[in-house]
């Protein structure tokens, strides 16, 4: 049985990654800084172990890994754009610092792989173009999307120096229960969620700006596929994953199909701020590569999503 280390394990991805592998047959270690689970895994108590420490901290990874004995770290662990803005330096040390610490543990320690959960945000902000493919010039714009990219890179050295099978994807906008609901980017959850638990909801982003939507479940699922490929398949180290394209609108309708009645009202954030998230999120990832070379596959199409999304809500996974 394969034993695996899971960064950020009590976020969002993490706690989606422990539900496949487990699904899977595998075990799975937490990595997390405190040693509960949030409220909306409780399916996960008694099934996981958990290692509390901060990926930042290199004694917390190094004793983790080694007192485990893992087969695969899937890193998860990221401070996301608001904390990057508000703390630089707390932005850099968690996804910088924690990736080096969680590269140098592997090397040292003699794990086989590291599986990494990368941003679309590393091709620029403002002015990305509307579709971008693995090839596309990479153009951080703030923060959050300069420490992805470098944490990218340092997989990418890791593997070209010292032979680390680092592999990885890069996400658009991932939603999922137990999204944090945030001002700038929480709508793109929030709209699904809050009508879910038959509450009102209101969008306050553009409804009609385009969003490169990521599915929790579909994040997870192919990054385990990613990392069970062939590697005589992989022609690089990251791959650019994409599942549909859709303005808050057409999100909010298709939560109106499952749940008639859903009272979702619009108040349109005209800030340059929510401009800017708006404009971030609207392009389009060209998945060939992935789909190439290890059978990427869109699974969780608009409508399906909302489905499954409610559904979960509804198996008690919000957070």
């Amino acid at each position: 049985m394969n034993r695996n280390l899971i960064t950020g394990g009590t976020g969002l991805v993490g706690i989606y990654l422990a539900r496949q592998l487990l699904a899977d047959g595998e075990a799975v270690v937490l990595f997390q800084r405190g040693a509960e689970l949030p409220r909306g895994a409780a399916d996960l108590e008694g099934r996981v172990e958990i290692a509390s420490g901060d990926v930042g901290e290199w004694v917390h990874v190094l004793d983790a890994v080694r007192r485990h004995r893992v087969d695969c770290i899937y890193h998860a662990a990221a401070i996301l754009s608001a904390g990057c803005e508000a703390s630089a330096a707390s932005g850099f040390r968690a996804n910088v610092v924690g990736t080096m610490n969680v590269l140098e543990a592997a090397r040292l320690l003699g794990v086989p792989a590291v599986a990494f959960v990368g941003s679309g945000a590393t091709y620029g902000l403002a002015n990305v173009p509307r579709r971008v493919d693995d090839g596309t010039p990479q153009r951080p714009e703030n923060m959050y999307a300069a420490t992805k990219l470098c944490a990218e890179l340092l997989g990418v050295q890791y593997h070209r120096q010292y032979g680390i099978d680092f592999r990885g994807v890069r996400c658009g906008m991932i939603v999922g229960p137990g999204r944090q609901i945030s001002h700038l980017y929480g709508d793109w959850s929030g709209v699904i969620e809050r009508p879910a638990l038959g509450y009102s909801y209101t969008v306050h982003a553009d409804p009609d700006s385009p969003c490169a939507y990521n599915y929790v479940k579909e994040v997870a699922r192919t990054l385990v596929e990613l990392r069970r490929a062939d590697d005589a398949r992989l022609r690089q180290r990251m791959y650019n994953i994409h599942g549909f394209t859709a303005t808050l609108r057409e999100v909010a309708e298709a939560v109106r199909r499952q749940v008639p009645g859903a009272q979702i009202a619009f108040e349109r954030d005209q800030r340059e701020a929510m401009q800017v998230a708006n404009r971030s999120l609207s392009y389009q990832m060209d998945t060939t590569a992935a789909s190439e070379d290890f059978g990427y596959a869109l699974r969780y199409p608009l409508d399906a999503m909302v489905a499954d999304f409610i559904a979960e809500v509804g198996a008690g996974r919000a957070g």
